[in-house]
């Protein structure tokens, strides 16, 4: 749930500046609204980061970290480096870096260079140039094939190579005159190529250097971090410092507070002597959001946070059911049970690891397993381990097969496509239920209705969707949805735009006719997206089905046994690696965009970081 906020203003001295604020630090609970103002501190601490980013990005983050005795250190028996140290190293890493990029740049350049002469053969531009004191003139040039023919008889001319195009040809005579005067020859090489290859060899020794320099470099990375964490939090202060605005000798700054925590805030104004107003949020004003769950919806919110979605303060918080239809979309994406026991396995070991290294389970962990074993179970009940047929039919396995939805029953798909199309219509009308009860809480009620309308239409629709998407024969349009369709348009028409007067509300509803209808439309639409569990899931079992065919065909040699073994190895890893993208785009799509829509959430919002201690304080 998204935790309601309180907005607060803070009174300051202005001699007691600092320590105020590492007191109001301490207390971590405030959001301070940052004016974005600028100092001569933050410019020197902004420029810090910037070099130490730069160095920590020049690392390569393939390197393994030399970590042996206690924590914090880099290598057996030694101290994490000081600050001075740290940037010294800084220092020696960019300019390492700089050398590589320049060395880089140079050697693509020789091979541009040395590609584009090696045709032309090894010779020395000198012994060209000393030739023409002797009164004979040597030119290349490389010209179109077409135009040989064209030019003019004078001199001699060799061919040194020639593809469908162009032709590069050395021509020789004994005055200028003898050269085609319309076509510019080529600029002669810098150096010979064997020259150009020695200088190449040279700067690729360079490069591999530079590179393993910077690799034995890697081994200071968790000291560059923990002085660049420093330096955030000192820029994060130096920030607030430079933000507080001045009357006298008093400052003040404005912020946000959950509703839980103002006491312990109001403690701190008491014992610091601070001047404290705390008040409701405007309307107006832009309220950054806390979303806090029991822990057992928490473990959705790593997807939230991968995808950097954060629904605004006065909008709805959908953990928990994002859970619920993610977790489906996941199973029925994936399919195959055999992939799950995969991933239920690998989490459950990794759950273990981080169990026994800090002691808890992290929510990705917790979530991966949960998928994990959803997705055995779709795929007990479809039958589906590795898209291998003979395992459905083998005992225990087929005592959990449901005939109608079992991958290997050809009239499985309508069920399956059926199935979609009620969970696209459940998870719609949760959406709109759920706005009649937030619009019914506020005024005027009236308006809640058009949500109801909304309800009804997307009901209705149902039954149109069977009709045209699965067979209009089987499933035909009863009466009751066209007028649950019709008439949950006109409540959206009547109902929409209420803000007091009722006439004008309905008038103002009729007068975004189009834009309602297109809407209504759209409804339609949404629901069919559903079928796309179906068609993707159906894709994975059809691709498992392909390399286990392929795999089974040269198993009947016995080198073709280890060929087998690594087309299904490497194919269910492909396809399983393909499906995880398959959620992320579908799967997040359906509650993202659809739901989201539905709901008239627009994850406008932006997260509630409190002004706190995040590690050693650097002021």
């Amino acid at each position: 749930m998204i935790i309601p906020m309180k907005k607060v203003y803070l009174v300051l001295l202005e001699s007691r500046r600092r320590k105020a604020l590492a007191q109001l630090k301490k207390v971590g609970v405030v959001h301070i609204e940052l004016l974005g103002k600028s100092s001569d501190t933050l410019e020197q601490l902004q420029e810090k980061r910037q070099f130490l980013q730069r160095a920590l990005q020049a690392l390569p983050l393939e390197a393994k970290k030399i970590r042996n005795g206690s924590k914090g250190q880099t290598e057996k028996g030694s101290s994490p480096l000081k600050e001075e140290e740290v940037f010294s190293l800084a220092e020696r890493i960019n300019r390492t870096a700089d050398q590589l990029r320049t060395c880089k740049e140079e050697s693509e350049k020789l091979f541009r260079e040395i590609d584009f002469w090696e045709k032309w053969g090894d010779f020395e531009p000198e012994d060209v140039r000393g030739l023409e004191q002797k009164g004979v003139f040597l030119r290349l040039y490389e010209i179109r094939v077409p135009l040989l023919s064209q030019l003019p008889q004078t001199g001699l001319r060799i061919t040194l190579w020639r593809t469908k195009e162009y032709a590069g040809i050395v021509w020789i005579g004994r005055r200028e005159s003898d050269f085609s005067q319309g076509i510019e020859p080529l600029p002669l090489p810098r150096k010979g190529l064997s020259l150009l290859r020695s200088e190449y060899g040279e700067k690729r020794r360079e490069i591999n250097r530079l590179e393993r320099e910077l690799f034995e470099l890697s081994r200071y990375r968790e000291d560059l971090e923990r002085i660049l964490d420093r330096l955030q939090e000192s820029l994060e202060f130096e920030q607030v410092c430079a933000d507080l605005e001045q009357e006298g000798m008093l400052l003040y700054l404005s912020g946000y507070v959950p509703e839980p925590k103002v006491e312990a805030l109001k403690k701190a104004a008491s014992e610091n002597g601070w001047g404290l107003l705390v008040r409701d949020p405007a309307p107006d004003e832009v309220v950054p959001t806390l979303i806090e769950n029991p822990p057992w919806i928490r473990i959705v919110q790593p997807v939230f946070q991968l995808l950097g979605t954060v629904p605004g303060y006065r909008e709805v918080d959908i953990s928990f059911f994002f859970l619920i239809f993610f977790s489906l979309f996941f199973a029925m994406i994936i399919g195959d049970g055999g992939y799950g026991v995969i991933l239920f396995g690998l989490s459950l070991y990794f759950a273990w690891k981080e169990k026994k290294r800090i002691g808890v389970v992290s929510d990705g962990l917790i979530l991966l397993l949960v998928m994990g074993f959803g997705t055995i179970v779709w795929g007990a009940l479809t039958g589906t381990w590795f898209g291998f047929e003979p395992i459905s039919k083998a005992a225990p396995f087929r005592w959990f097969v449901v005939s109608s939805l079992s991958s290997w029953n050809p009239r499985s798909s309508e069920t399956i496509k059926h199935f979609t199309f009620i969970i696209g219509t459940i998870h719609l009308s949760i959406a709109h239920g759920w706005n009649f009860l937030r619009e019914f809480s506020r005024k005027p009620k009236i308006r809640a209705f058009a949500q109801l309308g909304w309800l009804s239409m997307v009901l209705g629709l149902y039954f149109l969707v069977l009709n045209l998407a699965l067979d209009s024969t089987k499933y035909p349009v009863p009466t009751f949805a066209v007028y649950m369709i019709l008439g949950g348009l006109a409540a959206v028409f009547i109902f929409g735009q209420q803000e007091g007067n009722f006439i004008k509300g309905v008038l103002k509803g009729f007068s975004g006719f189009i834009t309602t209808f297109l809407s209504g439309i759209s409804v339609f639409s949404d629901i069919v997206s559903y079928i796309r569990l179906f068609a993707v899931g159906l894709a994975s079992i059809e691709i498992a089905k392909s390399f286990n065919g392929i795999s089974m065909g040269l198993m009947q040699h016995p080198i073709g046994m280890v060929l087998g073994v690594v087309i299904i190895i490497f194919g269910h890893g492909l396809n399983l690696a393909m499906g995880g993208l398959a959620v992320v785009v579908h799967g997040v799509r359906l509650n993202l965009l659809e739901f989201s829509n539905h709901l008239g959430l627009e994850w406008s919002g932006f997260a509630y970081r409190p002004f706190r201690e995040r590690g050693e304080e650097v002021m």
